[in-house]
């Protein structure tokens, strides 16, 4: 596997010089299609617009494993000073997409060299677009990825900055948030900043719309869940002595449950609503991820294979079993995980690795080759272990 390793590793470069956004991956596509057909595959294209799958089937009777990566970038200007940086400006694989398509397309490689690991059943690779804010994993799921072979169970992993490089998180139960963003229009009545009196200010009411529910949070969620409310963009005026007559703000509602989620757009539109009123200004709200992404949930068994195959595989010092949330990031692999059960897991990215959409950002190349082995021993041992199933 090891001159394999290096040509992923160079695919991976490749792929993070030509960075696309959500739905736009035209020329990504074009790559992992021709990777797989070199690899002796034959590819479909245009799955919820620009995603690609392959097959690996051992020709007989068993269960379908699918594994995922993600194909997009973010509209974040890179920063690194790397030999392989972006060559398209205001676009960088600012999440780690590049590494995690370019660790498929190895899993692919190996395990089309060895088919004959398989006992039975088949394989499917899910090369998914516009994670960043597109539901792509929806719209793939509308198209059918699951079916035609219908997959029995699924996996995919992130890399994670901040956990120890090459070491293993996984749990069952929530292990990213559920997220929706939001537009807020709070409407006043503008005029000559001279003559506040004459007006109603809506970036005075917007300032305690943003006071008013930082503590949505703080005082209404329980100790046993967690949630974030952030206001990201506040945009008003146009002149030093114009108030304006609106201002729009956009941000983001994450939680770890679909009812907190649901309690915190309630108690988000209350104070929205009641912060302007109380200045006479008026507040619409609405809301811009669709459809939202709901929180990931790994299913139990699932999540324990993914935990003992990356102990046999990697040792037990690098894998780490979670009790609480990894992250409030918000991942639409969660759709999958609504359709068939599955395990979502994280690799970590290093220590000092700077966050993730951030412009000095990059996925490590160290990782990959384990993330590539864990995918391969789990896809193989989820077919061993269910293969009696089909025995009859």
């Amino acid at each position: 596997m090891k001159g394999f390793t290096h040509e992923a590793i160079d695919l991976r470069h490749q792929l993070h010089r030509n960075p696309e956004l959500k739905y736009e991956e035209v020329e990504t596509a074009e790559l992992v299609t021709k990777e797989l057909e070199r690899y002796g595959y034959e590819v479909k294209t245009g799955i919820g617009k620009t995603g690609v799958t392959a097959l690996l089937d051992s020709g007989r009777p068993g269960p379908v494993v699918a594994l995922r990566a993600d194909l997009d970038a973010l509209p974040i200007c890179e920063q690194t000073g790397l030999d392989y940086s972006s060559k398209n400006p205001g676009k960088m694989h600012a999440c780690g997409h590049d590494g995690h398509t370019a660790t498929l397309l190895l899993v692919a490689r190996v395990l089309k060299e060895h088919v004959g690991l398989l006992p039975c059943g088949a394989i499917k690779f899910i090369f998914q677009p516009a994670e960043e804010g597109g539901a792509g994993a929806y719209a793939m799921i509308q198209e059918g990825v699951l079916e035609s072979p219908k997959v029995d169970a699924i996996f995919g992993y992130h890399n994670f900055p901040g956990t120890e490089l090459g070491h293993v998180i996984v749990r069952s139960g929530c292990f990213m948030a559920g997220a929706n963003m939001f537009k807020v229009t709070v409407t006043g009545k503008g005029g000559h900043a001279a003559y506040p009196e004459a007006c109603i200010d809506p970036v005075v009411a917007a300032a305690a719309l943003i006071q008013n529910t930082q503590s949505i949070i703080s005082r209404n969620i329980s100790s046993g869940e967690q949630g974030i409310i952030s206001i990201t963009q506040l945009n008003a005026g146009t002149a030093h002595n114009v108030i304006a007559d609106d201002v729009e703000l956009q941000g983001t509602i994450r939680a770890t449950s679909p009812k907190a989620m649901d309690y915190l757009i309630e108690r988000f539109e209350s104070v929205v609503k009641h912060s302007v009123a109380t200045f006479g200004a008026e507040a619409s709200i609405e809301y811009t991820l669709d459809p939202p992404y709901p929180p990931t949930m790994n299913h139990p068994k699932e999540s324990e294979l993914v935990h003992q195959v990356a102990k046999e595989s990697l040792g037990e010092n690098r894998v780490h079993w979670l009790d609480g949330v990894s992250s409030m990031g918000g991942e639409d692999f969660a759709f999958y995980l609504q359709e068939v059960p599955g395990c979502y897991f994280g690799v970590g990215n290093g220590m000092s690795s700077p966050s993730l959409h951030n412009g000095h950002y990059d996925y490590s190349d160290e990782i990959l080759a384990d993330a590539c082995q864990l995918l391969c021993h789990t896809a193989i041992a989820y077919i061993q272990e269910n293969a009696a199933t089909y025995s009859n």
